[in-house]
């Protein structure tokens, strides 16, 4: 099995002719259409689009009619491409007619599977691995995000500071599809200017995310179990995703912590919020939380936030379930 990241896919594609069949694995979406909107300016033609290139979800349409469209020959091209969305929930009746163009690839057409996970001891990952080039399609790590934001600027011809990278983490967090999103609003504000700067993202982006991640690890903090579970549930109501929760409290726990450790060197503010990434502003208010959450509470959240990300990742339970467990068990 070839393994690429979404980098490598793109070098690969720019020396040889796409494979007969991909798996884009991974639960950041951006990735997933980053690679998707990729393979097809590589596979079809624009105008022979119409034709040329299908799309299904899985639930919504059989493994035979899916299997028929990748046995269908091109029309006015050399190739077609068939996107297979939401594969780590297709039955196994559907992977049977699909096993037929996985086993044995149609050479006119480049057959796409898209997933969040597959489930290694399963035949489908079997079959998949020997027969695929699989894309890993993971959440960037949080020391990568930077480097991110600065991708998603340039690709808008624009630059942005260090302090409004900051600042869009501490507000926006590490989703890669919501940061892209701020950034399309924050390129339409700036106008004819090249370059995103803190006041601009101040300007634009709600603050209202972050508040509510302070208020809640307020009501962790001090054992308010309804308020924590109200503030969990505001969180959700406002968009906020149940991986994308546990990815806000996981980078202001980490903050939290990194201060503390900071704390006996003595260090100015500005180099603080260097050291640690955040906005000058808000230094007071982390200041203020890291020294009520004592260094073995603080690895107890750590333990839970790890735990309900599995969680959220493998089990078929609600994730709103395994969060407000998580608030329960922080709260003890």
């Amino acid at each position: 099995m070839v393994t690429l990241d979404l980098r490598k896919l793109q070098q690969r594609l720019e020396k040889q002719n796409p494979g007969n069949v991909y798996v884009l694995c991974g639960d950041e979406s951006f990735l997933v259409e980053e690679s998707v909107n990729l393979l097809k300016s590589k596979i079809v033609d624009e105008g022979t689009m119409d034709f040329n290139y299908s799309s299904f979800i899985a639930g919504e349409t059989s493994g035979a009619d899916v299997r028929d469209a990748v046995e269908m020959l091109p029309m006015m091209g050399a190739r077609r491409m068939v996107l297979l969305r939401g594969a780590e929930s297709l039955k196994e009746k559907d992977w049977e007619a699909l096993y037929e163009v996985i086993d044995r690839p149609v050479d006119s057409t480049v057959f796409v599977v898209a997933c969040e996970s597959l489930d290694k001891r399963k035949r489908p990952y079997k079959k998949l691995s020997k027969a695929s080039i699989w894309v890993e399609l993971q959440r960037p790590y949080e020391n990568q995000m930077p480097q991110w934001i600065e991708y998603l600027c340039y690709r808008q011809d624009l630059e942005v500071s260090r302090e409004a990278i900051a600042l869009l983490l501490q507000f926006v967090g590490t989703n890669l599809t919501e940061l892209n999103s701020e950034i399309e609003k924050l390129s339409s504000y700036i106008g004819d200017r090249n370059r995103i700067e803190e006041a601009d993202v101040l300007k634009v982006v709600s603050r209202s995310r972050v508040d509510r991640i302070f208020d809640l690890t307020d009501a962790i903090g001090v054992r308010d179990k309804a308020k924590a579970l109200t503030l969990l549930a505001n969180l959700l109501d406002g968009g906020q995703s149940e991986i994308g929760v546990v990815a806000l409290l996981n980078r202001h726990f980490r903050i939290l912590s990194q201060l503390r450790a900071l704390a006996p060197l003595g260090l100015s503010g500005g180099k603080l919020c260097s050291k640690v990434g955040i906005p000058q502003f808000l230094l007071n208010n982390y200041l203020s939380q890291s020294k009520v959450w004592p260094d073995r509470k603080m690895t107890q959240m750590f333990s839970l936030l790890v735990l309900t990300d599995r969680a959220l990742k493998s089990s078929a339970i609600a994730g709103h379930v395994w969060l407000e467990n998580l608030i329960l068990k922080a709260c003890e």
